[in-house]
């Protein structure tokens, strides 16, 4: 059986992954784009968290639930719950985002990408 070579192949030395990740944050030009880009990850990440909390407590067939229904527009309330939260300051995975980001953008002009 052959092996099965991986699609993208990932960096195999330190110098290639920050050029990879360099020519990315080049994309990111300003904080206020970084911190747009981070808080739109956290709310990614939240409504997932909270995604995976529903998946239990399905009550949508019981003699107060909402049915069909209420199973097609959950998704679309847990968004705008990770929304909220992520505009209220969030859990902290904004900052950590973020000051990854420049991590990365430093290390590309370090490199000189």
């Amino acid at each position: 059986m052959d092996s099965i070579a991986p699609i993208m192949p990932f960096p195999q030395t330190q110098s290639t992954s920050v050029e990879v990740l360099g020519a990315r944050a080049k994309t990111l030009k300003s904080n206020a784009e970084m911190d747009k880009t981070a808080r739109e990850f956290e709310r990614m990440a939240l409504a997932q968290m909270l995604s995976l909390m529903e998946t239990d407590t399905d009550i949508s067939d019981s003699m107060f639930g909402g049915g069909a229904a209420e199973r097609a527009f959950r998704p679309f309330l847990t968004e705008e719950y990770a929304k909220g939260f992520s505009e209220q300051g969030g859990i902290g995975i904004a900052t950590a985002v973020k000051r990854e980001m420049l991590k990365i953008q430093e290390r590309a002009q370090a490199a000189g990408v």
